[in-house]
């Protein structure tokens, strides 16, 4: 057999096994959901994302700091802007940037931004006699005018992520799966899945647990991870957010021994301001 033929089986075999993982997640996560007898969950802190919008005329804007450690290899987003804006009562502007600090055991540390994040969330159902949200969240993840590339900061190329997520509710508990895939034209391209149970145990405190898997299409690298966290109300305004975990695999693989959030959310609104100034003309 040639080696063309070959070296193709091979990347064959490899995006069967990346799809397989995938789809076994997919079994796992959404007929769980679909069962379940709805407030949004996901998002920040944690990967997985969620129907829920800020609602019209309202900013999200989340400051953080994320760091994700290998063993020999510390990276930091430190800190992560990411702004959403809430255009009419289902749709999300956002807008995400980190700076990026590598360090590692045998070389210098290095800085610089890394790839920007630009997206819309439309959800396009809600049904609130059977306690259903459906969303999706097209986004764009691109370089910024920087040498952050030619500095193996960040990876070269666009890509673009096209998930769906769901939003359902039982008694205290809440479950948040999302399924998408990141489109690409080199090693970028990947599948995607999550989901986020919570429970809320006060006015004030939210606890969660995350399983989250990514897997590349052409069987260079899989991730499959787990991380608990959650949210405590500061005040009206102000809420802290904060999350923890690994992944599933061991050190020889490359994935993360450990990887952590820790930020803080400003919730305002400009609408309210833009009513009363209007209510004061003549």
């Amino acid at each position: 057999m040639e080696l063309p033929v070959i070296v193709a089986l091979a990347a064959w075999q490899r995006r069967k096994v990346a799809i397989r993982a995938f789809a076994a997640l997919l079994l796992v996560v959404m007929p769980a959901a679909l069962s379940l007898p709805a407030t949004a969950q996901g998002g920040p802190p944690f990967i997985t994302d969620d129907p829920g919008t800020p609602g019209d005329g309202n900013w999200e804007i989340n400051v953080a700091a994320y760091n994700e450690r290998h063993p020999t290899e510390r990276i930091y987003n430190a800190p992560i802007l990411d702004a959403n804006y809430g255009w009419g009562p289902r749709i999300q502007l956002k807008y995400q940037v980190p700076y990026l600090v590598v360090g590692t055991d045998d070389g210098p540390t290095r800085s610089g931004l890394g790839k920007s994040l630009a997206g819309v969330k439309w959800r396009f159902y809600e049904n609130d006699e059977k306690g259903l949200e459906i969303s999706t969240y097209p986004q764009i993840e691109f370089n910024n005018p920087t040498s952050s590339v030619q500095r193996g900061l960040a990876d070269p190329g666009v890509r673009f992520f096209l998930p769906i997520e769901i939003t359902k509710k039982v008694g205290r508990f809440e479950i948040n799966p999302e399924a998408g895939y990141w489109f690409a034209d080199k090693a970028g391209a990947a599948w995607a899945a999550g989901v986020v149970v919570a429970r809320e145990v006060s006015n004030r405190l939210e606890l969660d647990g995350e399983l989250y898997a990514t897997a590349n299409t052409n069987g260079s690298d899989h991730w499959t991870s787990f991380d608990g966290g959650g949210r405590y109300k500061l005040g009206k305004h102000f809420v802290l957010l904060f999350m923890a975990g690994r992944s599933f695999r061991g050190p020889a693989s490359g994935q993360p021994q450990f990887f952590g959030y820790l930020g803080m959310q400003f919730l305002f609104s400009t609408k309210h301001k833009k009513e009363i100034l209007a209510g004061t003309n003549p």
